[in-house]
């Protein structure tokens, strides 16, 4: 896929995904009025306290989304790629002004459009008041779906984070392959333990595992999720919950920083049609 075809395909998901919530004609508008920057592969796109006079449009490569904690580590929050939106989640610092929440470092070298929070304001005062309120309506169902998710993953074991995030990306990212889906980013075992808040050898025994049971596979350095996986659902993977050291229904609970996999953006918690129904809402393109 060439770089103007990524362009196009990530113009397309934030323009769907603005259409949610704005008149056609406004989404244009901010889509017009950006700034374009490439970043290297591991810079620093923006940290935590940094002013949130900006916000961010992924136009090609992925992006990894943290929130630092107290102990001076950080848990990856999500995987962000082509049409995703950064910088909107922000906190008001003593001194009144608005930050960024959380911290964004580049996975891969990838091309970022700028746009100001100032400009979207001015577009939104623009709007009529009925259509202000279905915007508030669909966000606090948006931020819902995301306090959902996160509760959800609480209880998850390690094999059943990493099921949901593979099927995650593959929703998000994935090509289409006669044998299931390709994720077509390299991710290590390093990578993977990071999105689960896990281990690298637990990972790369749970990856050899899934391999062994026919739910996952490998084209060289790059995972396949497998048709298996996508027509059954968390099945195979529920009746597995002893390879992370559970037994039966009962699951091991999960550290306190265990909300580790994404903001619930597409994410489908299998089995819970609650939580589907709530990403939906949220769900990307």
């Amino acid at each position: 896929m060439n770089s103007s075809t990524i362009r196009d395909d990530a113009q397309h998901r934030l323009r769907t995904h603005l259409a949610q919530f704005l008149p056609q004609e406004l989404a244009d508008e901010l889509i017009r009025h950006h700034t374009s920057v490439t970043y290297a592969k591991d810079s620093i796109i923006f940290l935590q306290g940094s002013p949130a006079d900006l916000m961010f449009w992924i136009m090609s490569g992925l992006v990894k989304l943290y929130c630092p904690i107290s102990d001076g580590d950080r848990t990856l929050v999500r995987l962000c790629g082509p049409g995703d939106v950064l910088g909107y989640a922000d906190f008001i610092d003593g001194e009144k002004r608005h930050v960024q929440a959380f911290e964004a470092q580049a996975l891969t070298k990838c091309t970022v459009a700028l746009f100001t929070r100032e400009h979207a304001v001015r577009m939104l005062e623009k709007l009529d008041h009925e259509t202000l309120l279905r915007l508030i309506v669909k966000l606090n169902t948006a931020w819902s779906s995301v306090a959902f998710w996160f509760a959800e993953i609480l209880g998850y074991s390690f094999r059943e984070r990493l099921y949901t995030t593979l099927k995650d990306l593959a929703a998000r990212f994935g090509v289409e392959d006669k044998r299931g889906v390709l994720l077509p980013m390299k991710l290590s075992h390093a990578d993977l333990a990071e999105m689960i808040n896990g281990s690298r050898p637990m990972v790369t025994k749970l990856v050899g595992d899934m391999v062994e049971e026919g739910l996952l596979g490998r084209d060289g350095k790059h995972y396949i999720v497998l048709n298996s996986v996508l027509k059954n659902g968390s099945a195979n993977v529920a009746a597995n919950g002893h390879a992370n050291g559970q037994k039966g229904k009962k699951r091991r609970p999960a550290s306190k920083s265990a909300i580790s996999v994404n903001l619930g953006n597409g994410a489908v918690i299998s089995g819970a049609e609650p939580a589907q129904r709530l990403s939906n809402y949220f769900r990307h393109p």
